[in-house]
């Protein structure tokens, strides 16, 4: 009896770790929810991972390479006019602290532009990623396979991180709150 109330149990914990976090104690186990949540996360970035793998070569190229633009405007325009003006810009559109977007941008290795990328895909995305997660997809995807991943229509994502390219530029101000990707 325990053995076939073991496998059922298994079953059903398998079906549901992909919807719920934490349903390793639903069949009155020690479930740890932080190892569960943890394994969810795991394969949530799979899952993304897996769809933005198949994301055709030359899509990936064209938007990778159209975005790249507005990530060498944001860059150039942080060596020209300052970082700590475009720093500022950014903090009061992501709604954070200047020093919390440089922290940000130390520990990930980050450029201003593709912090830009990062927290607009933050901001829209459902699929619960963390910044240290799009890094770590980031470390072999480009950007556009990323947006591709999370299931972002490429047009609408390029024409967020342009509408952002532009607040970091001064070209916009900020109004505390990142683009949407898709209307």
């Amino acid at each position: 009896m325990k053995t076939a109330r073991a496998f059922t149990c298994g079953g059903i914990l398998f079906a549901l770790a992909a919807f719920a976090p934490g349903a390793g104690a639903a069949c009155g186990g020690a479930g740890d929810s932080a190892a569960d949540a943890a394994q969810v996360a795991t394969a949530s970035l799979s899952e993304i991972r897996d769809r933005a793998e198949k994301m055709p070569i030359d899509a990936r190229r064209d938007i990778d390479k159209r975005i790249g633009i507005t990530v060498e405007r944001i860059n150039k325009e942080a060596t020209t006019k300052g970082q700590a003006k475009v720093a500022a810009r950014l903090a009061a559109e992501f709604g954070m602290t200047e020093e919390a977007l440089l922290d940000q941008k130390a520990e990930h290795g980050l450029s201003y532009g593709e912090l830009v990328i990062a927290h607009t895909l933050l901001a829209n995305s459902s699929a619960g990623v963390t910044l240290a997660d799009l890094v770590d997809l980031r470390s072999d995807l480009g950007w556009g396979a990323i947006a591709f991943g999370l299931k972002f229509h490429l047009e609408d994502f390029e024409d967020a991180i342009k509408a952002e390219g532009r607040v970091a530029m001064g070209l916009s101000k900020a109004d505390g709150k990142a683009a949407v990707i898709g209307k």
